[in-house]
């Protein structure tokens, strides 16, 4: 009887957690103050409740844009326009990815990279204008399709485009350990097999290092076995 090996994956939904550190400048001297705040209590901008990746967000994933104006003494404040602005991280320019003619907003932009992003409140009448700032980590995007048969192993694709090296981890007891490294072509795909034992499992997880543009890469875990 001919031996099949198996790849198959963990699938696993991350919760989104605390990826975003906030900074809030000081609003300039006017008879009311004003502050950027989340119109639920949290954080004006914020990932995806569902994770396809585990840790911070990736790329073209949406983050949500919920944002309100409040004087000290937690009165909304409606007069005014908003405008939410993105810095990628090695650049120098600020885009705009939203606005509001009003000091509410409820949208959403595409994550593209790690960026610094800035919401701008005009100010009107009494009311100050104030500023927030938000450092958000971005990952890149796995889209891997498992192959099975007499081999089994991954065909990969990296987004955005990406010429360079993967690091294959494998878990050993309690911790993970490189097994090699492979590098995508100048299309970021890449194919590979991996070996499979006669009994148990092997449990892979796929890895690209942090740079300014990009915060560390993990795909989820998936293993091998015979059948």
């Amino acid at each position: 009887m001919r031996t099949r090996r198996l790849l198959a994956a963990l699938t696993t939904a991350f919760v989104a957690g605390p990826a975003l550190a906030v900074a809030t400048a000081a609003p300039a001297a006017a008879a009311t103050a004003t502050h950027i705040v989340g119109s639920d209590g949290g954080a004006w901008i914020s990932g995806p409740g569902y994770r396809t990746q585990p840790g911070v967000p990736v790329f073209g994933d949406s983050l949500s844009l919920s944002i309100n104006v409040v004087t000290d003494s937690g009165e909304q404040v409606y007069d005014g326009t908003l405008t939410v602005q993105r810095q990628l991280a090695g650049q120098s320019t600020w885009t705009t990815v939203a606005s509001s003619t009003s000091a509410y907003l409820y949208d959403s932009t595409s994550a593209k990279g790690n960026a610094t992003y800035r919401v701008i409140y005009s100010g009107s009448g009494d009311y100050a204008g104030s500023t927030a700032t938000v450092a958000a980590k971005i990952q890149r995007k796995f889209d891997i399709t498992p192959t099975s048969g007499r081999t089994a192993g991954m065909k990969v694709k990296v987004s955005p485009k990406y010429k360079g090296a993967i690091t294959i981890m494998k878990k050993q007891g309690k911790t993970w350990k490189k097994f090699k490294t492979v590098r995508t072509n100048s299309k970021s795909r890449v194919s590979f097999s991996l070996p499979a034992p006669r009994k148990g499992k092997y449990f892979w997880q796929l890895v690209i290092r942090s740079s300014k543009a990009f915060a560390t890469t993990k795909s989820v875990v998936y293993y091998t076995r015979k059948y």
